[in-house]
């Protein structure tokens, strides 16, 4: 895809992945729109990176269905649609389950890439593409420490996706799952991981799934891994 002029959402655009992504195509002249809950953080994101934002909650698809309908209005339809919001939480092993922290990560983690989805399908350009930004944990949960409702809720994105494909076969190739490593973003501030260091650059991450959406045919499920892991 030529990223010229585009409109782009990027949900969870305000900060790591997200918001490298935008700045990348941002320099493409690719009309960005990040969307974020918090609007002081969507607004000077935006006003940093030269966009537009949005603000909403990917809880709430209601919410998410008039972002896109705003932007569709706006700019006649969305060519490039990612959903890159998430969040992290850790969990003791023994003690009882927050249900509260649970059910936002569970809710903002996959419900949130379901409506986001079914959001942008609405206003799609006919071409159009839509990105989701899972985890290599999605992959192998095996190494995801401490990390197992997180990992979870990567695994169930990953089936959504899948089945979505299988009942929009002719829409399936547009349908781009994302699957990078470890990187250094904010989603681990409330517990780093021993490896953190080592850890991938939110900016490569972004290189590495621009470069793939700029090919004629786009690698439908993308694996970005760190360059020292084999």
């Amino acid at each position: 895809m030529n990223l010229e002029h585009k409109t782009v959402v990027i949900v969870g655009g305000s900060q790591g992945i997200g918001r490298a992504i935008a700045k990348l195509l941002v320099e493409r002249n690719s009309k960005v729109v990040i969307v974020s809950r918090r609007e002081e953080s969507a607004q000077t994101a935006a006003r940093e990176l030269n966009c537009s934002y949005k603000v909403a909650d990917v809880r709430d698809e209601a919410c998410l269905r008039t972002v896109a309908d705003e932007i569709a209005a706006e700019y006649g339809s969305i060519d490039l649609w990612l959903n890159s919001a998430g969040v992290f939480k850790a969990f003791p092993k023994d003690d009882l389950i927050d249900k509260d922290r649970s059910l936002e990560l569970l809710e903002t983690n996959f419900m949130g890439v379901v409506y986001g989805t079914r959001s942008a399908m609405r206003q799609l350009s006919d071409d159009g593409l839509i990105v989701t930004i899972l985890s290599s944990a999605a992959l192998d949960a095996s190494r995801a420490v401490g990390a197992k409702l997180y990992a979870a809720s990567k695994w169930a994105v990953r089936g959504w996706i899948d089945a979505f494909r299988g009942e929009n076969p002719d829409f399936a190739k547009r349908m781009i799952g994302v699957y990078p490593g470890g990187t250094k973003t904010h989603l681990h501030d409330e517990a780093l991981p021993d490896a953190f260091d080592d850890f991938m650059d939110a900016s490569y991450v972004a290189e590495k799934i621009v470069s793939n959406l700029e090919l004629d045919e786009p690698e439908q499920d993308q694996v970005i891994r760190r360059p020292t892991v084999q």
